[in-house]
């Protein structure tokens, strides 16, 4: 049995598209549920499940929804390892559509390799919707943005130093039976907080082996208001926050660095005009500000 478990925060449209694309979907060597956990008090995602609970029951797939009134999304993680049925768990973001075949892939090492493997990780494409894609994110910028890992085009183990996302991935629930996700980590509301996947790290850490399927793969909506070179710096500043108090929790050496910047200059900087080297520079600068700002921030 395996469970499929959907956090959602107030996005009832994008939550229907990912629905949609789990109908259909089958488990590699048994049955499987969905479960959504709405984080929101305003229940936005309540009448999407209904609506979509009998298209799943005529396949035999529970779908269900779980509300997870604490802000933030580690608590709706929680939450859903909590609740989840199965014996493995395969986690898919509000904003992801789901590929044809994509939780057969991700749960097809778990069957082929048995004990060899506590975690899966599958690949994420951006979907920009009626979007352009702006022609300053370049390939090597989307992965700011949750997207495209490029570890390989064949599955196979990750090495130490290769990442996954929490929006596409599957783990065994036991793993997570004397731990959680941190809950003073990650996204609350509207908020850019980010780390709280820092439990598989730390599982990672212990041994646990992970694999990765770039064919298990998932389609990421990058929200229109995301599209600018302003949303990215200030996505920068709160990972480099996030990345420094996830070192400082565990003991990690904290990064420093020496720069003399005349803030002045940098607010009439014209951020949006950036191109190329000078925009990747003023990533790295807004980064080491969050970094710099976290110990007096939390």
């Amino acid at each position: 049995m395996a469970s499929v478990v959907v956090c959602t925060h107030r996005r009832p449209e994008l939550l229907d598209a990912c629905l949609g694309s789990l109908v259909g979907q089958r488990a590699s060597g048994g049955a499987h549920e969905i479960l959504v956990v709405d984080n929101s008090p305003g229940m936005e995602a309540r009448p999407v499940v209904e609506r979509w609970q009998p298209a799943f029951a005529m396949r035999g797939v529970p779908l269900r929804y779980r509300l997870e009134e604490r802000s933030g999304v580690a608590f709706a993680r929680n939450r859903g390892v909590a609740e989840a049925a199965g014996a493995l768990i395969a986690f898919i973001d509000d904003d992801e559509r789901a590929c044809e075949n994509w939780l057969e892939r991700l749960l097809e090492p778990f069957e082929r390799l048995g004990d060899a493997v506590d975690l899966v990780a599958g690949e994420v494409e951006p979907d920009f919707g009626d979007q352009p894609r702006p022609d300053w994110l370049g390939d090597d910028l989307l992965h700011f943005f949750s997207c495209r890992w490029g570890w390989d085009s064949a599955s196979r183990f990750l090495q130490d130093h290769e990442w996954f996302g929490e929006g596409n991935c599957a783990f065994r629930k036991r793993l997570l039976a004397d731990r959680g996700f941190p809950t003073d980590f990650g996204r609350k509301g509207d908020g850019l907080m980010s780390n709280e996947g820092v439990v598989f790290l730390e599982l990672r850490a212990a041994g646990a082996a992970t694999y990765y399927v770039p064919e298990a793969m998932v389609f990421h909506r990058i929200h229109p208001d995301r599209l600018s070179r302003r949303w990215l710096m200030r996505r920068m500043f709160y990972q480099g926050a996030s990345d420094r108090l996830a070192q400082r929790r565990h003991g990690i050496a904290e990064q420093r660095w020496d720069f003399n910047v005349n803030l002045a200059k940098l607010a009439d900087l014209d951020v949006e005009s950036l191109e190329g080297e000078s925009l990747r520079a003023v990533i790295r600068l807004y980064f080491q500000f969050g970094y710099a700002a976290a110990p007096g921030m939390y």
